[in-house]
């Protein structure tokens, strides 16, 4: 990608960077967790009552000392994604409280089955580079879903996968089966495939839960998306310059104890920025406004030096219809402009409720257009080609040139949108592009093998899934 927007000038982006130190110094973040506590103290980090204050030293250490970049390999050892400047990967979701049938078209709750079907759907489109489990799943326990959610991703497919573990323990458990899956600790660790999605509580609250999650990372060295979501005008105020601040002083604060616990450890900074729609007060996935933060967002990961975190492929609507397409696809040029890094949410819509099966592969569609759309424009000698127009003269064509025929696959053609014209439309079947996607989307459901993980793999993961139930069922797990 060579075509970067920038929304923020230097300065800009200098000043809300300023005010996050400041609220970092001044008003501080809740902190409770001892052991995150006791790194601060002993760096220097004024501590009183529950709040902890950063001074801006502390601050620019941690920036020094994170990496600037991040590769991330699938589950045998290949590169997958590198998390760098202008490298967009985008990452589907699995699981939500609901799924969008795409068989039956009825929206009912996300089963294990489920998880397992959007997981080939992943592994099968080229463009969707992670998965991303958070474990809404309806028939299993609660307490297991999001182990349950990521062994379905890591025995179904190759791709990364992110990950969102409820507790430690959980956490624990995520690590050592994507451990087996990868082949070993010593695998994993040289070569993640697994990253852990945690977050704080905003405004300014980092949970003991969420800072345990973030410390063994930062001690196993596995890649942390550690990352705040607000809405402007219920829990962040309702000014765009002013979440920005918000969600960097909380995504930093977390980045501070992170590299005290394990300086050089893998962060991945990054806030959602949304807003509350105050006719209906739902926090919104397809406002141009959360839009806009992401992509803000994007910009001060990029003014800090760190990789990012963003959100595309999404929408407010409840089926796939039109406003699904719009704001998934506004969403994603916005993420491939703004230079966001890992991308994640696709096909998760309806307010985050929703997994919607067909705007994963639409949404394949949509990046392929816009990665083709963003790509540089050579303008040498060769590209210009005049001496083409010579040999072609003033009222010839181009149709029978070599150049032509050399040439013909740098032109972008798509696999679901529709080109061949009024005549082929009226006498085909004249299928919308809503029904072509589903049935793109059930003819990889029902064709697509992902190459299988070793049964020994799959066994061990098994087990871990059989230890968490026995601990749940005894009444010591979390």
């Amino acid at each position: 990608m060579s075509r970067m927007l920038h929304l923020l000038s230097g300065p800009q982006r200098q000043r809300i960077a300023g005010t996050a130190f400041r609220i970092l110094a001044r008003v501080g973040v809740r902190l409770t967790e001892p052991a995150a506590r006791a790194l601060l103290a002993g760096a220097g980090a004024r501590l009183a009552g529950d709040r902890a204050y950063f001074p801006s030293a502390l601050i620019e250490r941690a920036l020094s000392s994170a990496p600037r970049s991040l590769a991330i390999y699938n589950r045998e050892g290949a590169l997958a994604m590198r998390l760098e400047p202008e490298t967009a990967c985008f990452g589907a979701h699995t699981d939500a409280p609901d799924v969008l049938d795409p068989f039956s078209g009825l929206r009912r709750p996300c089963l294990v089955e489920d998880v397992q079907r959007n997981v080939r759907l992943i592994d099968a489109l080229e463009r969707i580079s992670f998965t991303t489990a958070s474990g809404l799943i309806a028939d299993c326990p609660p307490e297991l879903a999001d182990r349950v959610a990521l062994a379905q991703c890591l025995v179904g497919s190759r791709k990364p996968v992110l990950a969102m573990p409820v507790s430690l323990q959980a956490l624990v458990d995520c690590r050592e089966m994507a451990a087996v899956a990868a082949g070993g600790a010593a695998a994993l660790r040289g070569k993640p495939s697994l990253i852990v999605y945690a977050e704080p509580v905003s405004p300014l609250s980092h949970p003991d839960e969420s800072i345990r999650k973030l410390l063994y990372c930062a001690a196993q060295t596995i890649p942390i998306a550690y990352v705040p979501y607000a809405a402007q005008g219920g829990t962040a105020p309702l000014s765009q310059a002013a979440i920005i601040a918000q969600l960097c002083a909380e995504s930093l604060s977390a980045l501070v104890i992170h590299q005290l616990g394990q300086p050089g450890a893998p962060f991945i900074f990054g806030g959602m920025a949304s807003v509350m729609d105050m006719r209906t007060t739902i926090f919104s996935y397809g406002a141009p406004e959360f839009q806009l933060g992401n992509s803000l967002m994007a910009e001060m990961a990029q003014h800090f030096g760190m990789p990012n975190f963003g959100t595309a492929g999404t929408s407010d609507a409840q089926c796939f219809d039109g406003q699904a397409i719009l704001e998934a696809a506004s969403s994603c040029l916005m993420a491939l402009l703004s230079g966001a890094q890992l991308v994640h949410d696709v096909g998760l819509l309806g307010n985050a409720t929703v997994v919607i099966p067909e705007m994963i592969v639409a949404t394949d569609e949509i990046i392929a257009m816009l990665q083709h759309l963003l790509r540089p424009v050579p303008v040498d000698d060769a590209a210009l080609s005049l001496g083409l127009f010579a040999e072609v003269g003033r009222t010839g064509d181009f149709i029978m040139q070599p150049h032509t025929l050399a040439h013909l696959r740098d032109v972008w053609y798509p696999a679901l949108l529709y080109r061949r014209g009024a005549r082929a439309w009226a006498a085909g079947t004249a299928e919308t592009f809503e029904q072509r996607v589903n049935a793109r989307t059930r003819e990889i459901l029902t064709k697509h093998t992902p190459p299988p993980l070793p049964p020994d793999r799959v066994a061990g993961i098994d087990l871990i899934l059989e230890r968490a139930a026995a601990a749940h069922a005894q009444g010591t797990g979390e």
